[in-house]
């Protein structure tokens, strides 16, 4: 069960110097400005319920943490769900975790160390704000309970990660906001992309294995992106979506080689 969260607390954080709070409805936002990093983490750990129900009470999709100073936002918490949609998406996620893992008492009283920019040696994974269907359940316990692994979870119609291991996130140098929200085609090299898509048309039924240029912390627009040569395996899924199928690839890193950047990169 999550921190207290009473609106009169709140209330009283969201008035002391430094807060700012500015409802776009424009673009169906609720963004929230705290002072620093550790009063914006006290928001999000003790309030992201309130937060979800107060984001969707002013038709917002979603609540956005900033800091002072700072651009973009720390914390990003979905407007809340309907109550069958939620329940069906907690029940995947604690039930992997009660699989998996057994958490102790203080090490929970620690959890900010999970939203530091540095990535910590973790049995865990990150994972995007996003639907899970019951068909992904059985990965989600996969990549929990592989902590050595370096896997990855991606949707094939728009490239999204969504589920990434703490050890696929270090070897790609990205902290636990960023590891989730890349997209396959901002980092891959675009030569190596089209001849993943080829091997997909050919063996996708089957899973391959491939070596690919693509950069590690930074997207390949930016000069400042350091690249390296990886071999990953890939295993394909399609599940039922409305009356779609929607196909998700896992992958697992095998190798990864540093080099220097290529001359073409579109």
């Amino acid at each position: 069960m999550d921190a207290i969260e009473d609106s009169s607390t709140l209330w009283t954080l969201l008035s002391r110097p430094g807060w700012e709070i500015k409802p776009n409805p424009v673009k169906h936002l609720l963004k929230i400005k705290a002072p620093d990093y550790q009063e914006a983490l006290i928001l999000y750990t003790n309030y992201r319920k309130f937060l979800a129900t107060w984001a969707a009470s002013l038709n917002c999709t979603c609540a956005l943490i900033g800091i002072q100073g700072m651009r973009g936002s720390a914390f990003k918490i979905l407007a809340a769900t309907p109550a069958s949609q939620q329940k069906l998406y907690e029940d995947l996620i604690f039930a992997s975790l009660q699989k998996s893992v057994r958490f102790k008492c203080d090490g929970l009283a620690r959890s900010d160390h999970y939203f530091e920019d540095n990535i910590y040696e973790s049995p865990g994974f990150y994972i995007a704000e996003t639907f899970l269907y019951p068909e992904l359940r059985p990965i989600v316990d996969e990549v929990f309970s592989n902590p050595d692994k370096k896997l990855a979870l991606t949707r094939m119609s728009d490239n999204f990660q969504l589920i990434v291991s703490a050890s696929a996130a270090r070897a790609m140098s990205s902290d636990s906001q960023d590891v989730v929200r890349r997209r396959t085609t901002d980092f891959w090299h675009a030569r190596d992309y089209q001849i993943f898509i080829q091997k997909f048309k050919q063996d996708g039924s089957t899973g391959f294995e491939i070596t690919y240029q693509a950069t590690t912390n930074l997207p390949k627009t930016n000069p400042l992106a350091a690249w390296a040569q990886f071999t990953t395996s890939y295993r394909f899924f399609e599940i039922d979506i409305g009356g779609y199928r929607e196909v998700y690839r896992l992958g697992e890193g095998k190798d990864i080689t540093p080099i220097s950047r290529p001359k073409v990169v579109s």
